[in-house]
């Protein structure tokens, strides 16, 4: 059976979560970022082409089609603009890498008491004292975060690469209930 007391345990928890909603929020990040500049770089590029070409045939006779063409390509810009600004994705993907980075501050604190605990440099009332502490932080966060919304697949993926980072790189609570069970394992040989 495990040596791994329940302080030890829920601060572990707590890691992991924090580090679920850090890939969560950065994920969701890259996505809002991404579709800031899908609509932000047309902008630019019709707006340049717009005014490069008009500026430079301002007296000349254009046919229909130009006058046609231009119209349209300043309403797309329009709708994209409008777009951007009612989605508002720039505030949108910074909010989320704010609050995944806050998240990976609780998951490294974690990770730093996990260490001093095993270290023997923390006994169990100081760390509990540290959780409650962490908690705190941790619920504020998520408060925050709530302006900003992680969808169902990003989360889903976001759970798949903590799953394969977790399987890649075992957390010291995890290498030590390894090493409890190798120990477990040895003691009924050693007894015979």
């Amino acid at each position: 059976m495990s040596n791994i007391p329940n302080t030890v345990e829920v601060l572990e928890k707590l890691r992991w979560n924090a580090h679920l909603c850090k890939h969560s929020h950065f994920r969701a990040s890259m996505k809002g970022r991404n579709l800031h500049v899908l609509c932000g770089v047309p902008i630019v590029v019709i707006n340049l082409f717009l005014g490069s070409l008009f500026f430079s045939l301002i007296n000349a006779e254009l046919p229909d089609w130009t006058k046609w063409t231009g119209a349209a390509l300043a309403l797309i810009t329009a709708l994209l603009g409008g777009v951007q600004t009612f989605f508002n994705f720039k505030k949108n993907y910074e909010g989320h890498r704010e609050v995944g980075n806050e998240y990976l501050a609780i998951a490294r604190e974690c990770e730093r008491l996990i260490a001093l605990y095993f270290d023997g440099i923390l006994d169990l009332d100081h760390l509990s004292t540290k959780i409650a502490e962490l908690n705190g932080r941790y619920s504020d966060i998520n408060q925050r975060a709530e302006e900003y919304i992680v969808g169902d697949r990003v989360y889903r993926e976001a759970l798949r690469v903590q799953n394969l980072k977790a399987g890649r790189e075992p957390s010291l609570v995890e290498q030590m209930r390894r090493k409890s069970q190798v120990v477990e394992q040895a003691a009924p040989e050693a007894a015979i």
